[in-house]
């Protein structure tokens, strides 16, 4: 499940396969085919990434992971053939299947 948050400021939540059946609906091959992702190349840790050293938190006398994206950053290559990095929250937002 996603919350997800309208320009208007409502949040609500919604599972990926409600999300991604959103996007499709929306798609024109023409206008939008190069955001297409078409495979993960590679991926690389920051320095602002969590460590191993620090992935954990105590909450109600419970050891619990820390479930964060930051610091991590993918190499994608699009349908159109280009390849870039992009952060792994912008990335796990955009295509969340």
């Amino acid at each position: 499940m996603y919350e997800v948050e309208f320009d208007d400021g409502r949040v609500e939540a919604y599972n990926a396969n409600k999300i991604a059946e959103s996007i499709y609906a929306r798609i024109d091959d023409q206008v939008f085919t190069k955001f297409y992702l078409d495979v993960i190349i590679d991926h690389q840790k920051g320095g602002d990434a969590v460590t191993m050293d620090n992935a954990t938190f105590i909450l109600n006398n419970r050891v619990l992971l820390k479930r964060t994206t930051r610091g991590w950053k993918l190499l994608v290559r699009w349908k159109d053939g280009t390849t870039n990095w992009e952060s792994l929250k912008d990335l796990k937002e955009s295509n969340p299947i």
